[in-house]
């Protein structure tokens, strides 16, 4: 496998004179199989010559038993169907939302739609042998000024040739190969190869043709506008692939008429298609943005989407001197398992000795002061002290043993955070155990609405922890709109409207992913509150299908055993040592 680009850093390292030297340039190896960081520097390259040429790759995005596993799980009979048409798969179906989500590819495709885009396409193409997909632009992103990405990733049978071929420089052709074809008075697929390039080169005489050498889970990321086509000359083998098709938010997404591929194209009015957010805001509310799916639950807890709770200071407290008080628990589109709580620690006492668990937590101290205790291990013994008041917060990674004192003579009131995600893949510099203070913080605004942000990192289970504090005016606030991410607000101060509610001092918001909602100030006095954005991990695509991969190794076993009279615990230990 030498010579396969494996990043998207190296794909731009060094740009040739021509799309053809650049591409054959970037084939080289680097340290990861998946896609890596990009730094600012990076990302102008990357920006400049998708500009220029209209296309990136190579790049590795699954390795050869993930895109196994990936086409077992598009297989699969029991996967819901898409929402109002074929390209509709990613609304309904959270795997598949989640793998366009995934902040490695999310952080190629902002240097060149920006801070705030949408997925508004998701599907299986198949190509059987012999077929042939001729020149065209995707009719969906055939204007000339949209701002259109799509992610054409490989999974079966993918080495082919001439396989999938472009043309360069063809997105700034100013018309879709099917108007100039038709201006020519060629038919669908009539036109030769040479003929298209001589067209795109009577447009841009930088036009060049490109085959690029693809495996099985390499991506090429190319301009909705691009001249493209696709042919598969095996003998044998169906080219499966998965396509991934990202807007601006500000483009216009409408479904076309499918039976009329030919120029001049035609677009329903209604229904819009549905598209999901995953980058930024949408403020725009030019296409029809609909909230992520949810994840298959694996557990008995209902979806999360948004909730408000009062905290209502001051706790009762327990007998047992630690009393707490269950505020919501549910899965959103980001997190499998979210859960909050309030607390009332008596003076003297601690709940338990420092312990550990899988979830990440925050711990938000709402009233009195309190010893925070950070050890290594389930013991009081040499752990760390942190005395925090009101205005103090603190972050626990998985796994990290803590426990909470109250050493004076008045109650401690408390907030958590506490959540979990199946399969996320670790963070290369995740946030550590920390302990906040932001009593002394002094946001910074205008407008009425002022912010200051606290910290901003990926963590175990999280794409990136953001969290800072917001002052806001009386009449300030902010339109309706939706995010990419879960949000967490702590009301301190003031009096604000936001989901048809009236929210006042030490109360609880949650706003899940993709649900729509806006906030104003409707008190006399600014309002002061602590925002938490949970951003979305990427995934182990391997351990999310294990849920699907078990059942059918059980039902093989068992019924091998039953047919063969094969010892099922010897055949149960194959299936596992294999796994």
């Amino acid at each position: 496998m030498s010579g396969r680009n494996r990043g998207y850093p190296s794909v731009l390292s060094d740009l040739a004179s021509t799309p053809v030297e650049r591409l054959a340039r970037a084939r080289r190896d680097v340290a990861s199989s998946s896609i890596l960081p990009i730094d600012p520097p990076a990302s102008e390259r990357v920006q400049a010559s998708f500009e220029r040429d209209g296309f990136l790759g190579p790049v590795q995005l699954f390795t050869p038993r993930e895109c196994r596993a990936l086409l077992t799980y598009l297989d699969d009979h029991r996967r819901p169907a898409p929402a109002d048409w074929q390209k509709g798969g990613a609304v309904t179906d959270w795997l598949l939302y989640r793998l366009a989500a995934d902040p490695r590819l999310i952080d190629v495709l902002r240097p060149i739609l920006g801070e705030d885009f949408i997925l508004w396409g998701c599907s299986a193409v198949r190509r059987h042998p012999g077929e042939i997909h001729p020149w065209h632009v995707d009719v969906e992103t055939s204007a000339p000024d949209g701002s259109f990405v799509s992610v054409w990733i490989g999974l079966e049978n993918t080495r082919s040739k001439p396989g999938l071929q472009l043309v360069a420089g063809s997105h700034v052709a100013g018309a879709t190969v099917q108007q100039v074809q038709a201006q020519h008075g060629f038919g669908r697929g009539k036109a030769s190869t040479e003929t298209v390039l001589a067209w795109a080169r009577e447009r841009n005489t930088a036009a060049a043709l490109v085959c690029p050498e693809l495996d099985d889970g390499d991506a090429i990321l190319f301009d909705g506008r691009l001249w493209h086509g696709s042919r598969n000359e095996r003998r044998s083998g169906t080219r499966s692939a998965l396509l991934l098709q990202f807007a601006s938010v500000d483009t216009p997404v409408r479904m076309h008429n499918e039976a009329k591929l030919e120029w001049p194209f035609e677009f329903a009015k209604i229904p819009k298609p549905p598209t999901i957010l995953v980058h930024g805001s949408d403020e725009a509310e030019i296409n029809r943005v609909v909230p992520p799916p949810m994840p298959a639950p694996g557990k008995a807890i209902p979806m999360l989407s948004t909730c408000v709770r009062s905290i209502g200071l001051p706790l009762q407290q327990g007998e047992s001197g630690w009393q707490p008080y269950d505020f919501f628990r549910g899965s959103t589109p980001v997190i499998d398992d979210m859960e909050c709580h309030a607390s009332v620690l008596s003076a003297g006492h601690c709940p338990h000795p420092p312990h550990s668990h899988a979830e990440e937590e925050l711990l938000i101290i709402l009233d009195g002061e309190a010893e925070l205790l950070i050890a290594d291990k389930p013991s009081f013994e040499g752990a760390r002290v942190e005395k925090a008041g009101q205005g103090a917060f603190a972050y626990y990674p998985a796994f990290q043993h803590h426990t909470i004192r109250n050493s004076g003579t008045e109650p401690v009131s408390y907030l958590m955070f506490k959540w979990h995600v199946d399969g996320a893949t670790a963070a290369a510099n995740p946030l550590r155990t920390a302990v906040f203070r932001f009593e002394d913080a002094k946001a910074h605004g205008t407008h009425g609405f002022a912010v200051e942000r606290l910290f901003e990192q990926p963590t175990g289970w999280l794409g990136k922890l953001h969290c800072h504090t917001t002052r806001l005016a009386p009449g300030g606030g902010y339109a309706a709109h939706v995010d990419a991410y879960d949000v967490a607000i702590v009301m301190l101060s003031g009096r604000v409207e936001t989901l048809g509610q009236e929210v006042g001092p030490y109360s609880v918001i949650y706003y899940s992913a993709g649900q729509k909602h806006g906030m104003r100030n409707i008190g006399d006095e600014p309002a002061h509150y602590l925002v938490f954005e949970f951003h979305p991990a990427s995934l182990n695509l391997g351990q999310r299908l294990r849920w699907r991969t078990k059942p059918f190794a059980k039902r093989v076993a068992k019924r091998t055993a039953r047919v063969f009279g094969v010892d099922l615990h010897r055949l149960r230990s194959r299936f596992g040592a294999s796994a």
